[in-house]
C-alpha cells in the first residue's frame, strides 16, 4: 500500500468508526447515514486504512487484527498503549519519532517533521497534505499518551513536546509493533530501527501481564566459551495443557511428568 498520510480527520472520529466496526464489520453506507459522508468520512477510513486499523472493499469495512485491539481495549491505560503501538507500527511516524530519539530532542515542531517525511524519508507527499498531516500526528500522538501537542500561535509553527517517558514507552513496544510495508523508492534504515529488538538473544514480552522467566540455561559452545540465553515468555493467557507441552518440548519436563507439577 502506498504512503497517503492520514489528514483532514480526527482520533475522535477515527474511534467512533472502529466502535461501530466492531464485531462482522459495517457497511459503508451505515456510516455514511450517521457520520456524514464526503471528504471527513473518506479521510477517515483513509487514516484508519493507513494506520492498519481496518481493511475495506467498496461497500464493507471490517477491523484488522491491530485495530480490533485498539477497538476493544478495556481501560484509558490500555487504549493509549494500544495507540502508541499503532503509531509506532506506521513508518512516517515511527521515523520521525526514531529520529528525534536519536537527536535527542524534547520537542518536534511541524516544519522539521516535514523535513524528516519529505527529505529523508523521500515520501513525495502534496505540500497542503503534509502541513495538516503534521498536526494530525501530533494530535494521535498525543492520545496515545507519546507527547503533548501545541498549536502553533503568534508565529511559532505547531509542536508536540514529547512525553518524559517516551524512550522507555518506545523500547517496550518495540518486540510488539507491527512490521509496515516498505515504501517505494524510501530508505527505510531510520523507521526499520523502531521495528528490531536491541539485542539478538534476548526476546521481551509483553509489560500488560506479569510475564514469566521460565528457563535460563548455559549452553557449552566450546571448551572454554559458554553462552547464557534468557528467554521471557507471558503464559497468562495459555491454558495448562498447552503450557505442559511447551515446557516438554524445551526438555523442562520429561514424557513421565503430570500436569500438576505445573500448578504447584
Amino acid at each position: 500500500m502506498d504512503i497517503l498520510l492520514p489528514y483532514r480527520t480526527d482520533p475522535r472520529l477515527l474511534f467512533q468508526v472502529l466502535e461501530y466496526a466492531k464485531g462482522r464489520g459495517v457497511d459503508r453506507s451505515v456510516l455514511e447515514a450517521r457520520l456524514g459522508g464526503g471528504e471527513p468520512l473518506r479521510e477517515t477510513l483513509n487514516a484508519l486504512e493507513q494506520l492498519g486499523l481496518i481493511e475495506r472493499d467498496d461497500a464493507e469495512i471490517r477491523l484488522t487484527e491491530l485495530g480490533r485491539r485498539l477497538a476493544y481495549a478495556t481501560d484509558a491505560t490500555e487504549r493509549r498503549r494500544e495507540l502508541a503501538r499503532v503509531v509506532l507500527s506506521y513508518s512516517p511516524y515511527a521515523g520521525a519519532i526514531e529520529r528525534a530519539l536519536r537527536e535527542g530532542l524534547a520537542v518536534i515542531d511541524g516544519p522539521w517533521v516535514e523535513r524528516v517525511w519529505q527529505v529523508e524519508m523521500r515520501l513525495g507527499q502534496p505540500r497542503n497534505r503534509v502541513e495538516e498531516a503534521r498536526t494530525f500526528f501530533f494530535k494521535l500522538a498525543e492520545e496515545a499518551g507519546l507527547g503533548v501537542f501545541r498549536r502553533g500561535v503568534r508565529g511559532q509553527p505547531s509542536r508536540l513536546i514529547l512525553a518524559p517517558d517516551i524512550e522507555e514507552q518506545v523500547r517496550a513496544l518495540r518486540p510488539l509493533l507491527a512490521q509496515p510495508e516498505p515504501v517505494r523508492g524510501v530508505d527505510s534504515a531510520a523507521s526499520a530501527a523502531a521495528h528490531e529488538p536491541e539485542t539478538a538473544t534476548t526476546a521481551t514480552a509483553e509489560p500488560q501481564a506479569s510475564p514469566v522467566a521460565f528457563l535460563q540455561r548455559t549452553v557449552a559452545g566450546g571448551r572454554h566459551l559458554a553462552v547464557s540465553v534468557t528467554v521471557t515468555v507471558d503464559l497468562t493467557a495459555w491454558d495448562l495443557a498447552k503450557i505442559e507441552a511447551f515446557f516438554r518440548l524445551l526438555g523442562v519436563l520429561g514424557s513421565g511428568d503430570e500436569a500438576g507439577r505445573l500448578e504447584g
